[in-house]
């Protein structure tokens, strides 16, 4: 599938070399990898289009800021991650078809057609917390709305790290009345088993929202980064959704 950026050891490797010390050699990388310093450097080059202030020196590589943002080397999930789509929902289920495995998050910077229950719009523009989450629970078609209240209390409990106080109102998270966040939950069954769910969340961080809504830099007054927050959701979902379902890691 195209545009899906994966999981890479060379930019883990390289980015973890980069935070530890000051100036960072392509030679030296190069070699712990076992790699050709050309491949260092087109990883390097990746990284800075994505936003990665990496300079180059005399000495080697210098890191100078980073972008935040939860790619697929940033987590310790199993995720794919594109810059924009149309929405992760249809992405997950394509790859929930083709037999992607559990726990594989699919994450999106925008989306140009982000939707909720019952096909209302999603607004997704750049700043906000876009993903689907795909699932192979042991359900019975029948009880797949099970799937909708751990996910909530997910969201609730990460907002909660942040100070806040929030509630779920059916499949959307509110604080003080205002929509934070959105829940969709769709499954693909086959008599009366569920094959896969595909969960799709997005929270409002620092995007722009419609009058009605609240994002986290309104609640906070400044926002903390996405891949802080993206950490925080994936891991409260993991407990929130183990602890209620049968949901294997299959790994």
């Amino acid at each position: 599938m195209k545009n899906l950026l994966k999981n890479s050891r060379i930019k883990r490797h390289i980015l973890s070399s980069l935070r530890e010390m000051e100036v960072v050699s392509g030679d030296e990388i190069a070699r712990e990898l076992g790699v050709s310093r050309v491949a260092v450097w087109k990883h390097v080059r990746d990284l800075i289009e994505l936003g990665y202030g990496i300079k180059a020196t005399p000495k080697g590589y210098r890191l100078l800021y980073e972008p935040g943002k939860p790619y697929p080397w940033e987590l310790e999930v199993r995720s794919y991650y594109l810059r924009e789509t149309g929405s992760t929902m249809n992405v997950a289920r394509r790859l929930g078809e083709r037999g992607e495995r559990s726990w594989t998050f699919v994450i999106a910077e925008k989306q140009r057609a982000g939707r909720g229950r019952l096909m209302r719009k999603w607004v997704s523009m750049e700043g906000g917390l876009y993903f689907s989450l795909i699932l192979r629970p042991e359900l019975r078609l029948a009880d797949a709305g099970k799937i909708l209240p751990p996910v909530c209390s997910a969201i609730m409990g990460t907002l909660g790290t942040y100070g806040l106080s929030s509630e779920a109102i059916e499949n959307g998270v509110y604080i003080r009345g205002r929509k934070i966040a959105g829940v969709l939950v769709e499954v693909a069954g086959e008599l009366d088993m569920v094959r896969y769910a595909v969960v799709g969340v997005g929270l409002n961080v620092a995007n722009p929202v419609p009058e009605n809504a609240t994002s986290l830099m309104i609640e906070l007054g400044e926002p903390p980064a996405l891949l802080e927050v993206s950490r925080r959701l994936f891991n409260n979902l993991g407990t929130f959704l183990r602890k209620t379902l049968e949901v294997g890691s299959d790994d």
